[in-house]
């Protein structure tokens, strides 16, 4: 599996190229807002051969998919993205004038709603889809129990990407939109924290931590 990560936007989302064994790739959360951004994104999966199968949303708050129109133009794919949160698709324009982030493009409609314990795949990568809401109502985490090897590191451990479900050191705030503090912290408390110590974060927001770390905060 080939893994990049970008860091996309005002916000500094952070966004994820994933590349499987006969070059399909799923995108996840490829917020890229501006044209150095989107050159950058494009450019790395052309270098790379890649050919883009899936866009995920981790939840649809506007910082989030902002590159949803480029990809779904580029690469002829539609996001895809729990239906709780797909109110938000229709308060893009509240959250730009909220957030103070530019809408040049609004997202378009989910091409595909996913749910809890749906899997999403290409050769060589299979993600588990978590649903935790609190953050957004929608929200939901990716998890790669098996990844293999990845850039070139053999058995590496599983990987979890929770948007901003958890980060390193905190949480997502849970006062937007549908957002709800206590199934937040129960969701990952019983959804992401059981799953093995090794298992690397890769948040929505900030630096990777591991779930081991993560367990002293709760």
């Amino acid at each position: 599996m080939l893994l990049q990560q970008f860091v996309f936007n005002s916000f500094g989302v952070n966004g994820f190229v994933l590349g499987g064994d006969s070059g399909e790739a799923i995108l996840i959360d490829p917020s890229a807002g501006r044209e150095a951004e989107r050159k950058a994104l494009s450019d790395y999966i052309e270098t790379k051969g890649l050919k883009v199968q899936r866009l995920l949303n981790t939840h649809l708050h506007l910082d989030h998919i902002l590159g949803n129109a480029f990809v779904a133009r580029t690469y002829g794919v539609q996001p895809e993205a729990h239906e709780e949160d797909a109110f938000l698709l229709d308060l893009q324009e509240e959250q730009s004038g909220m957030f103070g982030l530019p809408l040049d493009e609004p997202s378009p409609a989910l091409g595909n709603y996913l749910a809890e314990g749906d899997v999403v795949e290409v050769p060589g990568i299979r993600l588990q889809v978590i649903h935790v809401a609190g953050h957004s109502p929608g929200g939901i985490a990716f998890y790669c129990k098996n990844p293999g090897e990845v850039n070139g590191q053999k058995d590496v451990p599983p990987l979890l990407f929770p948007g901003d479900i958890l980060f390193a050191g905190s949480r997502g705030r849970s006062d937007l939109f549908g957002g709800d503090e206590d199934a937040l912290v129960k969701g990952i408390k019983e959804k992401l924290l059981v799953l093995p110590e090794d298992t690397l974060v890769f948040p929505g927001h900030g630096p990777m931590t591991t779930i081991g770390n993560e367990r002293r905060w709760y």
